[in-house]
């Protein structure tokens, strides 16, 4: 049985982040392969996921974990950027040389790329990622792979592998039916459930827009407002603050932290809307082939939404109540995903890629 090391944001209670660990393990079982994954908490990790892990501090952890892979995938997320974190950029790419330097193949993919403000770090990275050991380099949007080419990244390496999540699957019918009942206490008939994944941005405080928006959304439409933290617990705590800033606090419910990535997509599946501005619950809203409405804060959030031919509603910068409102009375009436056909070009991508990895073996 092969094994594939996986490197990225790990065991850091990230839905979209921890999503693809529980994609990949699947999706490798049935091929005969194991994953092994580099995690800030190896045990956790292991607990949920039934893989091996190794922790992503310890530098003896690494070098074990290294050498008993056949093969290093560095993905899931956008690594190679330099915006949110001046180190991270080092430590990810440190753990490429690292399998370079034990001669292991490396596939860089279902990622995203940039910006790389720093010319050092865009030497670095074009110097790695163009070395004949890294054999794929899978990108999840033309946005990222446009930059990609433009800091001077070998073109025949490059190809389109959208992201792990479009090839999850949310649980069984039942499951799924019991974490609304469990959690949408007293849901009556005829309201609508609208799906709501913020984040705090800088220093910038957007809650009372955000809970305006919410309580719009609740006496308009007759809504139930469903709020889903991806990234625990600093969502978890916004969530908090703009339902308590909210005049329908009791109209807003927080879904609990202790359920898996597949879990979650099949709730967020039960939306009439989903409302987000992480870009893995716009994703799994979209997979879900829910009416997505996106608040972008970052480049990523509008490439997403263009490969599904939309536009953000608005920025972070400027949140607009109403007109956050307005389109979710927008999509209500629609009541129809535009994106079909788009999600499974996506899913074939993300299996094409997959293929391509298995290959490398």
């Amino acid at each position: 049985m092969k094994n594939i090391l996986i490197s990225g944001y790990y065991g850091f209670n990230n839905t979209g982040d921890e999503a693809m660990i529980e994609t990949m393990s699947t999706l490798l079982a049935k091929r005969d392969c194991s994953l092994t994954v580099l995690s800030s908490n190896p045990d956790k990790t292991k607990e949920l996921y039934n893989v091996r892990a190794y922790d992503r501090y310890k530098l003896g952890e690494i070098i074990k974990a290294i050498k008993k892979c056949d093969l290093l995938i560095s993905g899931g997320g956008t690594l190679f950027q330099d915006i949110t974190s001046k180190k991270s950029i080092w430590y990810y790419l440190a753990i490429v040389r690292l399998a370079q330097l034990f001669r292991k193949k490396v596939v860089i993919c279902y990622q995203g790329m940039g910006p790389i403000e720093t010319k050092v770090h865009r030497r670095m990275v074009k110097h790695l990622l163009n070395k004949k050991s890294v054999k794929l380099i899978g990108l999840r949007d033309e946005q990222a792979i446009e930059y990609a080419k433009e800091i001077g990244i070998k073109e025949e390496k490059i190809i389109f592998s959208s992201d792990m999540i479009f090839m999850m699957n949310p649980p069984q019918k039942e499951r799924v039916d019991k974490i609304i009942k469990d959690n949408v206490l007293n849901l009556k008939e005829g309201q609508k459930l609208i799906g709501l994944s913020v984040r705090s941005w800088k220093d910038k405080d957007r809650t009372d827009e955000i809970a305006e928006a919410a309580d719009l959304i609740c006496e308009r439409y007759n809504a139930r407002i469903v709020f889903f933290p991806f990234h625990k617990p600093k969502d978890a705590e916004i969530s908090k603050i703009i339902m308590h800033k909210m005049r329908h606090e009791d109209m807003a419910v927080l879904m609990p932290n202790r359920y898996l990535p597949s879990e979650i997509l099949g709730a967020m599946g039960r939306m009439d809307v989903n409302i987000g501005v992480r870009l893995h619950s716009l994703i799994f809203s979209a997979v879900s082939l829910v009416p997505t409405i996106g608040i972008s804060y970052d480049p990523k959030i509008d490439g997403f939404l263009d490969m599904i031919n939309s536009n953000a509603v608005c920025t972070y910068e400027n949140i607009e109540s109403k007109k956050i409102a307005d389109e979710v009375g927008k999509k209500l009436l629609e009541n129809d995903c535009t994106y079909k056909e788009e999600i499974e070009k996506f899913k074939k991508a993300g299996e094409d890629a997959l293929e391509k990895i298995i290959s490398e073996l």
